[in-house]
């Protein structure tokens, strides 16, 4: 029986997500998590281990609070100002720094890119991590701090108030060019496998199309027997000419319509040969 309200607990999300990892190696997965079919074996194994009876609109919330935690906490330790603790894995910022520049106290920070549960296992999922950034520089710095007395020992130097002092004299512009080409990452393109739902629906059509063409040619071939029925019984023998022009127009679906649609023998010999006639003058 479905519950009014899922309560999580380790216990309960280790499984769910071991689950969910068995279902994308079974590459019943898409863009953004397992597919239909894997979510429908995903709550059936689910609720047979685990007894709870969740739903699986329930199952599929909880996934997706986990995922998105996990990626606020990833992107989180990418902005400028923020890292990682090496002791607790939180994410860590220099409060003197944050302060200047946000206004307000760190705290905060750590909070909101709180490290979810099980991100090991969200990481075998969805392929990236947070990484430790270590001591933070502003953009383009790569040495070792040279702010003032003054300033505090971890704030970035572009907030300090003394000008940035060049290492030597006559280098800038080289050293700029090669920091850029250094800093630039070739971006690497993107390849997306196609998923199992997708590759079952392409042969679906593949095979549809085929009945279709099936389904055609039969009723092709059923439509030129009545009409070389219809020729031998009014007297046209397959020698006679008018017998291999009627035979050579009705090749043309429209053509042999018309022709099945008439019912008398003058009918027929006129339409052949009004038809044949016209062609003949639209082709000079």
């Amino acid at each position: 029986m479905s519950c009014d309200r899922a309560n999580w607990d380790d216990r309960k999300l280790s499984p769910m997500l071991d689950l969910v990892a068995k279902q994308k190696e079974l590459c019943h997965w898409g863009e953004k998590g397992p597919t239909s079919i894997g979510w429908t074996n995903i709550y059936r194994s689910f609720n047979d281990s685990t007894k709870l009876g969740y739903s699986k609109k329930q199952i599929q919330n909880k996934f997706n609070e986990l995922k998105r935690l996990y990626f606020n906490c990833r992107d989180g330790r990418k902005h400028t100002g923020l890292g990682c603790d090496p002791e607790t894995g939180e994410v860590a910022v220099d409060p003197v720094w944050y302060a200047a520049v946000h206004g307000e106290s760190s705290e905060p920070a750590g909070d909101k890119y709180k490290c979810p549960p099980f991100c090991e296992q969200l990481f075998s999922l969805f392929g990236h991590t947070p990484r430790d950034r270590g001591e933070l520089f502003s953009a383009g710095g790569h040495g070792t701090d040279q702010t003032s007395s003054g300033d505090s020992p971890r704030t970035p130097q572009d907030l300090s108030n003394e000008p940035v002092r060049s290492r030597s004299v006559g280098q800038c512009s080289k050293r700029s060019s090669r920091e850029h080409s250094v800093c630039s990452p070739i971006k690497k393109k993107s390849r997306q496998t196609p998923s199992l739902d997708d590759c079952l629906e392409d042969l679906d059509n593949i095979i549809k199309d085929a009945k279709v063409r099936k389904s055609c040619h039969i009723t092709e071939a059923e439509e030129m027997a009545q009409v070389n029925q219809i020729l031998k019984e009014d007297g046209y023998n397959e020698s006679d000419l008018f017998f291999a022009q009627a035979l050579s127009l009705c090749t043309h679906r429209l053509h042999r319509r018309a022709f099945l649609g008439l019912v008398t023998k003058e009918g027929w010999y006129n339409y052949v040969k009004v038809t044949l006639d016209m062609m003949t003058l639209k082709s000079k």
